[in-house]
């Protein structure tokens, strides 16, 4: 990407690339292919590494977290905690849905490169107060059902090919108001002009799943090279993430929305003690609608039950329930793994009164009519699965 961009910079006027995002944007996309992509293999790879009903869990996963986060409460709520500390400042009424596939032409309209499509999870339009006057911001959300050991690279594809998609729009509408008259040609050839500005972009990553985040969360961790005068010359990229392992009860409060207690429920989903212990306190009153029980069903197998007829289920109640059923099939399982061992302890009985009236008559015959323990056998027509056994005892 550097020697890209220095031979570009250097470059005659007339030979340069159209806009340096768009090269940054095709060398992103290049290696995201190479990358895990969201906990998911890219379409090429996924294929020959995942069975069919893991692509279904997956694709499930992928389904409820959108339909749950895409809400624009939830949605809002996710950004005012990680930015303001949940400080109701986005406004949900004030969310506006964008399109979610990021498709761009790295290299420009001169048909030297091929198509980018890539496809957010959730992105929208959010209007905020700066200073008494409204500011703009493109808010992206990835759900992960599990840890993504390439999500630097996968955030920052993402927001390139948004930010060149900036730039193109900014290139067709100077274009088609005609108004390059007094512009440089710098700016005429890229499209964009010394007074246009760019809407930040900013990509939250929430995790669905109760394991610490191991991935790397930099571009630099991704990288074999460690020397710090190479990596001073490599931009680097930090995730923005929600996970529920990071995620403290008190820090959940200040959620608006459920979305502190669909992560702290996901956090303790592997630890019976202290979610027994949640149940009984802070999440006492807790109540799920249907989309919060989809995530938590899907996302850590929580096996949460709701009648068709109800909106909502309160969770200790719901808990209560699994646990009771839990125990219920517990007792019925240690009851016939009893009956097993009963059933086995007595055909190993069976087996060797049979195995020591086999060897009485074997040598009462032997002794009273002189015969050899093959001749023995013979005569008592003893099967050859127990006649190999009772020689060995007889030898011994």
């Amino acid at each position: 990407i550097i020697s890209t961009w220095r031979v570009n910079h250097h470059a005659p006027a007339g030979e340069r690339s159209s806009h340096p995002m768009k090269v940054l944007a095709a060398h992103l996309a290049s290696l995201n292919e190479c990358c895990l992509s969201g906990g998911r293999f890219s379409e090429k790879y996924r294929s020959r590494a995942l069975n069919r009903k893991e692509e279904e869990d997956l694709g499930k996963a992928d389904t409820v977290t959108k339909r749950y986060a895409g809400q624009n409460d939830v949605f809002a709520d996710a950004f005012n905690y990680y930015f303001y500390g949940g400080r109701q400042v986005i406004k949900p009424e004030l969310l506006h849905e964008l399109d979610t596939a990021e498709l761009t032409v790295p290299y420009g309209a001169d048909g030297a490169g091929h198509p980018v499509q890539k496809y957010r999870d959730i992105l929208k339009m959010a209007s905020v107060m700066e200073d008494g006057k409204a500011a703009y911001l493109l808010l992206g959300i990835e759900n992960q059902s599990a840890v993504s050991y390439a999500a630097p690279v996968r955030g920052l594809l993402y927001d390139a090919l948004q930010y060149a998609r900036q730039v193109e729009l900014a290139a067709k509408s100077h274009r088609e108001a005609a108004d390059g008259r007094g512009h440089t040609e710098g700016e005429f050839l890229s499209g964009f002009y010394r007074e246009d500005k760019l809407l930040p972009v900013i990509t939250l990553i929430i995790q669905f799943s109760p394991e610490a985040w191991t991935g790397p969360r930099t571009l630099h961790e991704m990288l074999s090279v460690k020397d710090p005068a190479v990596l001073e010359l490599v931009p680097d990229y930090r995730i923005h993430l929600l996970s529920p392992w990071e995620i403290s009860e008190e820090e959940a409060g200040k959620f608006h929305t459920s979305l502190g207690n669909v992560l702290t429920f996901i956090k303790y989903s592997n630890d019976r003690e202290k979610m027994d212990s949640w149940m009984k306190g802070a999440g006492a009153q807790v109540w799920f609608g249907r989309e919060e029980v989809e995530v938590l069903n899907t996302c850590v197998s929580a096996k949460l039950r709701m009648d068709e007829d109800e909106e909502a289920v309160k969770m200790c109640e719901a808990f209560r329930l699994l646990i009771e059923e839990a125990a219920e099939a517990a007792a019925k399982e240690a009851a016939e793994k009893a009956a097993r061992e009963a059933a086995k302890e007595t055909e190993k009985k069976q087996k060797e009164t049979k195995e020591r009236m086999q060897l009485l008559s074997i040598r009462n015959i032997m002794r009273n009519l002189h015969l050899t323990t093959d001749q023995a056998i013979q005569a008592l027509e003893i099967p050859d699965s127990d006649a190999e056994r009772i020689r060995e005892i007889l030898q011994q």
